[in-house]
This record gives structure tokens, sequence and C-alpha cells, in this order.
């Protein structure tokens, strides 16, 4: 079988998924997506390498981002229940089933008071 992409020995020839390759070789390798299968022989000093990064934000970094107006949220006209300001930015969650509508959390752009609406 004619692979659709150009080959290369780390990926499939037919989906582009990572192959994972045997410990022994000559054998034969089946890509875990989409089945095709190849002779495989061995490579010399194949080398592979990760790299993890971790962030770390604290509650003092997030409790800054979202004191800020606007904080990458959309602004929308939202009475505020405290201070009956008139904007506030917002976020949407999905905290329920797929079936019923998304929780939509207000932050008043004035006061900063957080309140919930479930939709």
């Amino acid at each position: 079988m004619s692979s659709i992409f150009n080959r290369d020995q780390n990926f499939c020839g037919r989906c582009q998924t990572l192959l994972i390759y045997p410990s022994t070789a000559p054998c034969k390798i089946t890509c875990p997506q989409c089945l095709t299968s190849w002779k495989f022989n061995a490579i010399e000093e194949l080398k592979t390498t990760s790299t993890t990064t971790r962030y770390v934000k604290t509650i003092a970094d997030v409790e800054a981002d979202t004191n800020e107006k606007g904080d990458g949220d959309a602004i929308v006209q939202h009475i505020c229940p405290r201070c009956e300001y008139n904007e506030a930015s917002y976020t949407t969650l999905q905290t329920r089933s797929a079936d019923e509508g998304a929780t939509i959390f207000y932050t008043c752009c004035q006061c900063k008071y957080k309140c919930i609406e479930y939709s």
C-alpha cells in the first residue's frame, strides 16, 4: 500500500499518528489509529527527548487576574445585585450535564461582586 503523505519513519504514512516502536526488529508494526501495517527494520541510535514545563499560579495571581476590568472576559449589560452597576464581565462553564445550559459567572466591573446564573 502506498502512503498518502511523505513517509517519515516516526509517523504513520497514512494518518500521521506517532508510531510506537517495538523493542526488537525486524518485525511488523501497525498504526494504532488507522491499522495500516509496515515492515519495521532497526533504526540506529534513535534518540527521543521530551520536556515538561510546570506552571504554578498562586491564589494571589488568580485574584489579581480577576480584579482587573475585563480580564479577557466579555463585558455585557448586567445589573449588579450589590451596587446596581450595569456592566459586568462574564465567563461560562458547563457545570452540569450536556443537555442543560451552561453556568454563567458574572463579575461586576465596579465592585467586583461575583454572581452566578444557571441557565
